[in-house]
């Protein structure tokens, strides 16, 4: 069935794109806290691509694990996120 068989005049055939936001993890965030990232605020995993360097050095191509959802959604699980590091690493202290 073609897309615009069954729709009548007021009927878009195409839905409205919706936009996604990307949340990226830092290296070294357990795949623990990952997983529970995806599951409570129903994100999904993907992986982008960047070149960069470390002081002077040579640049070099790194793979980072990205979140990936609505805005709303990626903004309450960023703060989730630094709310559990917040947490992991408040005996360090000031």
């Amino acid at each position: 069935m073609h897309a615009d068989e069954g729709k009548t005049a007021g009927e878009s055939a195409e839905e409205p794109i919706k936009e996604l936001y990307d949340l990226v993890m830092p290296p070294g965030i357990p795949v623990t806290l990952i997983q529970e990232l995806m599951l409570e605020f129903g994100l999904e995993s993907h992986t982008k691509s960047v070149t960069t360097a470390v002081e002077e050095g040579e640049p070099f191509e790194m793979q980072l694990i990205v979140l990936r959802g609505d805005r709303e959604t990626v903004e309450r699980a960023n703060k989730y996120l630094w709310d559990v590091i917040d947490d992991r690493t408040g005996y360090l202290g000031d």
